[in-house]
C-alpha cells in the first residue's frame, strides 16, 4: 500500500510541475507580449526611440528568465529567439519600414515555444 501512495504522490508532484511550468511560460510570453505591443504601437506612430525602449523590457524581461528558458525550451528555438530580437531591434534601429515582418517573426517563434509547452495529442505521441 506505501508504495501505491508514493506512486501517486509522485504522480501528483509530475502534474503539478507540468502546470506549474504551464503556468510559468504563458505568463511569460504574455509579458513579453505586452512589451512587444507598446513597441508596435510606438513604431506605428513613428516614435522609434520609444519602440526601442519597449523591445528592449521586452528583452529584459526575457533575459531575466534566462536560467528557465535553458532548462525547458529548445535551444535552437532560443537562438531563433534572440536572433529575432536583433532583428527587430535594428530595423527600429533604421526606422525601416519592414519592420512589422520582422515583429511577426518574433511573435511567431515566442509563440511556438509557448505552444510546445502545451499539452496536445501531438506533444504526447
Amino acid at each position: 500500500m506505501k508504495r501505491e501512495l508514493a506512486a501517486a504522490a509522485l504522480l501528483l508532484l509530475l502534474i503539478a510541475g507540468a502546470v506549474w511550468n504551464l503556468h510559468s511560460a504563458d505568463r511569460l510570453n504574455e509579458t513579453v507580449e505586452r512589451s512587444l505591443h507598446r513597441a508596435e504601437v510606438s513604431a506605428r506612430h513613428g516614435d522609434y526611440e520609444a519602440a526601442l525602449t519597449a523591445l528592449e523590457n521586452g528583452r529584459q524581461v526575457w533575459d531575466a528568465h534566462g536560467t528557465y528558458t535553458q532548462i525547458f525550451f529548445r535551444h535552437p528555438d532560443l537562438d531563433a529567439i534572440q536572433d529575432a530580437f536583433h532583428g527587430l531591434e535594428e530595423r527600429f534601429l533604421q526606422e525601416d519600414p519592414a519592420w512589422p515582418a520582422a515583429l511577426g517573426l518574433l511573435r511567431y517563434h515566442l509563440y511556438t515555444v509557448d505552444e510546445m509547452e502545451h499539452v496536445t495529442v501531438g506533444t504526447v505521441f
